[in-house]
């Protein structure tokens, strides 16, 4: 039975440590989580009234076997993971595989692409004393209270993937039935960055789904690694995405870096902007494109983009932990808020809040708005990878 619909908003989340290899761990997130799994795909609407019926018409299919090609070419280690995580959630893995593919199948079996379920509102912080990363986790509202922490070591005795991957230390927070990375976490060798789901009009078929760019982010050592994994040389990305990173281990200043990345339309690797927020800056970057000239969807996730952006221009600068929290909390515009808690015609909910902080080396995480509640637990985060 899924979940009743009426739980409220929990203030709990659930945290896995595993190690193994990437089926061994996808096979322990989906056994540990398997009655969370279970009840998102039961409730989840865009799978049952979008992803499951264009998987079954001719065009969506193809599209479908076109791209698990791709990946299986490509990162085999994470079609792995994901493999495991089905099995041990005794769940399907094309149902998986479709949240992962998100609009490539609907877009390429003849439907209009999703106008924006996701949101998150992402700002950097980089000023003296204060060099934090912020970041709300926006997303459909089936995903609340359904959403998991995975901590995982991977190891594998021969090179894995495009990459050549052995071996990935990090810890990130999850939506269910997903693989790490898609929403924000960090790796063991210092890389801590969050995600924003952007909204362009054309998505790929046989081109990388950007869930799995972003876990292959995971892996990345240096911001050159991260740029090679981003830009996916051979393939490119199939749909939008915005990344907002730092390297904790370099030496000099912290800098953040934004880095908006679009689907490989006619090319073989994805179009990529990045701007680096250096010390004395911030930045502010929700669901849409802000340097990048991409043709984007005009619905919600515009929408919803705009009035956040007009609304932090009110308020104080985010230039301290407060200011910062006070933005991401701010509920001022009440059709479209930073904090949102669905309604019509913003759908979508906050299920977290998350808040890095460099020179403290800890990440808080908040399941409520933070104007009005502690952090539910603070993380320490473990820079400490070797290979």
């Amino acid at each position: 039975m899924p979940a009743p619909a009426d739980m409220g908003r929990r203030n709990a989340l659930p945290v896995l440590y595993t190690s193994g290899t990437y089926y061994e761990v996808g096979y322990d997130v989906g056994r540990t989580f398997r009655g969370i799994i279970e009840d998102f795909l039961a409730t989840c609407k865009d799978l049952h009234e979008d992803f499951l019926p264009a998987y079954e018409t001719s065009e969506g299919r193809a599209a479908y076997d076109l791209t698990l090609a791709s990946l299986q070419e490509n990162f085999p280690q994470y079609v792995r993971e994901l493999q495991g995580t089905a099995d041990g959630a005794h769940v399907p893995f094309h149902k998986l595989m479709l949240l992962h593919m998100d609009q490539i199948v609907p877009k390429n079996s003849g439907k209009a692409r999703s106008s924006g379920t996701n949101g998150c509102s992402a700002v950097c912080v980089n000023h003296e004393g204060q060099v934090l990363l912020g970041h709300t986790e926006d997303a459909l509202p089936e995903n609340l209270n359904h959403t998991y922490m995975v901590s995982a070591h991977i190891t594998e005795a021969e090179p894995q993937g495009k990459w050549g991957i052995r071996s990935e230390g990090f810890t990130a927070y999850c939506y269910p039935g997903h693989l790490p990375g898609y929403c924000m976490g960090y790796n063991h060798h210092g890389l801590v960055y969050s995600i924003n789901a952007l909204y362009p009009q054309t998505v790929l078929a046989g081109k990388t789904p950007r869930h799995f760019l972003c876990r292959a982010l995971l892996s990345a050592k240096t911001m050159e690694k991260a740029q090679q994994i981003l830009r996916d040389r051979g393939t490119g990305s199939a749909d939008g995405f915005c990344v907002n990173m730092s390297f904790t281990m370099q030496e000099g200043d912290h800098l953040f870096h934004n880095a908006e990345v679009g689907p490989a339309v006619n090319s073989n690797e994805s179009p990529l902007s990045i701007l680096t927020i250096s010390p004395g800056e911030h930045l502010l970057h929700t669901n849409k494109y802000l340097r990048l000239s991409i043709p984007e969807v005009d619905g919600l996730s515009i929408k919803s983009s705009n009035h956040r952006h007009t609304r932090a221009l009110e308020c104080c600068a985010p230039e301290t932990r407060a200011t910062l929290l006070a933005l991401l909390s701010d509920t001022h515009d009440v059709t479209y808020p930073f904090f949102r808690e669905g309604g019509e015609p913003d759908f979508v909910k906050t299920v977290a809040v998350g808040v890095f902080d460099l020179l403290e080396k800890t990440w808080a995480i908040w399941m409520k708005n933070p104007r009005t509640a502690d952090p539910l637990l603070t993380l320490p985060l473990l820079f400490t990878w070797k290979d």
